[in-house]
């Protein structure tokens, strides 16, 4: 399976993702400098197919790459539903303690009401406090989807040839 990632959301002019039309939600992951360099992109669409891009070194430092189709976790599809339904959605651009270079990084788009809401989370040294409805869920979303991202890198090294 191979599709490009500009099918799916392109580069504004300020600088944000616009999300295709079919798309409700991005998600991209970076390690940073870290020995594994896992990269992963998690792009879901109206109906809730997922397409997925991961790309990490393995300790033999052969890198690996893929990309794939997968089911979404049913508390990740609940809380998407549940965001997209929201009216208005309240969310920061930012949610972070601190930036550094080549540290852990997410960036977010969501598609809500006609608009794609980018949010990028850095260095988070304590769970953020929510403010409103939408941080509530999307704080929650946040957990899910780091854990599903380890699922899905482990799931891809004990699939390795």
């Amino acid at each position: 399976m191979n599709f490009e990632l500009i099918d799916i959301r392109k580069v504004d002019s300020t600088g944000n993702f616009k999300l295709n039309e079919d798309y409700i939600l991005s998600y991209d992951h970076s390690d940073g400098w870290s020995e594994r360099l896992l990269s992963l992109g998690i792009y879901i669409d109206l109906i809730f197919e997922c397409k997925i891009v991961i790309s990490f070194r393995r300790k033999n430092f052969e890198n690996f790459e893929k990309q794939f189709e997968c089911e979404i976790p049913s508390e990740i599809k609940n809380i998407i539903s549940e965001i997209i339904n929201l009216d208005p959605l309240t969310l920061k651009k930012h949610y972070a303690d601190t930036f550094m270079e080549d540290m852990n990084r997410q960036h977010y788009a969501i598609n809500h009401s006609g608009k794609s809401h980018n949010i990028g989370i850095g260095t988070l040294l304590k769970r953020p406090q929510p403010e409103n409805p939408s941080e509530e869920l999307f704080i929650t979303l946040i957990d899910l989807f780091e854990k599903w991202r380890e699922v899905i890198y482990q799931d891809c090294l004990k699939n390795i040839i």
